[in-house]
């Protein structure tokens, strides 16, 4: 796996556990990392998650027709759709651009869920 420092664009075969560069000395988290493997990889998983969140919402939301649900809970539960799709949208984009992929950063390996927590 090949990385490459944010500050001075130094490429090394693995990221220094200091995440300090050995160049020019930066400290930085957002060293961007030459796996496309591994981005495509985590995208499908990505991709999985979108739409078992999105089935969830569909049959919540179908639930509370047919209940003719009045709890409000359970109709902002279907608000979840929104970054869902736009995240389902955005890595299908992403794992059909190959030829653009210049490296991808440590958060990306995240879905939206976990930073929509605030984590």
């Amino acid at each position: 796996m090949k990385v490459r420092c944010p500050s001075c664009g130094y490429i090394a075969y693995s990221l220094p556990p200091t995440h300090k560069c050995p160049k020019c000395a930066n400290f930085s988290h957002d060293w961007l990392v030459y796996d496309w493997e591994s981005f495509a990889l985590i995208r499908r998983r990505h991709i999985r998650y979108n739409l078992l969140i999105i089935g969830v919402v569909l049959i919540n939301s179908s639930a509370a027709i047919v209940l003719r649900s009045t709890d409000a809970r359970q109709w902002l539960f279907n608000l979840l759709l929104i970054p869902a799709m736009i995240s389902l949208f955005r890595c299908r984009k992403q794992l059909r651009g190959k030829s653009e992929y210049e490296g991808h950063k440590g958060r990306d390996i995240r879905p939206w869920f976990i930073h929509f927590g605030g984590l």
